[in-house]
């Protein structure tokens, strides 16, 4: 499976995330993506994290999971778009995010939306504890 994680979507929607950026949303960050690499590593699955980004150009952090910040005057959830139409196996790919019209849109896809909830409860029950 792929998955793409709409990140500033899911860190403002669990209690650990919000709690951990009002230190810092670097710390939430981080957080986020010791959660989606411990999945990853238990599932298999490959993941990106992408989030909101204020630069010129589109950030990439290759890794596992890989992270992108969309360029200023780009949103995230027109990355996640661009990303999912561009991949070829639709039925694979699975979109964490809460966000309606973005939601919308994968479904239109033939991809697979899952809620912030759901993918905090299959991260725990691969054992790690957000």
């Amino acid at each position: 499976m792929k998955i793409i994680v709409d990140g500033y979507n899911l860190i403002n929607k669990w209690p650990g995330l919000i709690e951990a950026a009002d230190s810092s949303i670097e710390f939430a960050r981080q957080r986020l993506f010791e959660q989606v690499q411990a999945y990853c590593d238990a599932t298999g699955d490959e993941a990106i994290i992408v989030y909101d980004g204020s630069r010129n150009e589109r950030t990439i952090e290759e890794g596992s999971p890989t992270v992108v910040f969309s360029m200023k005057g780009e949103t995230a959830d027109t990355v996640i778009e661009a990303l999912a139409t561009n991949m070829t196996d639709k039925g694979s790919i699975r979109v964490v995010t809460d966000d309606r019209v973005l939601g919308n849109f994968i479904t239109g896809l033939n991809a697979f939306v899952i809620s912030t909830q759901l993918f905090e409860s299959e991260i725990k029950r691969v054992g790690y504890t957000p």
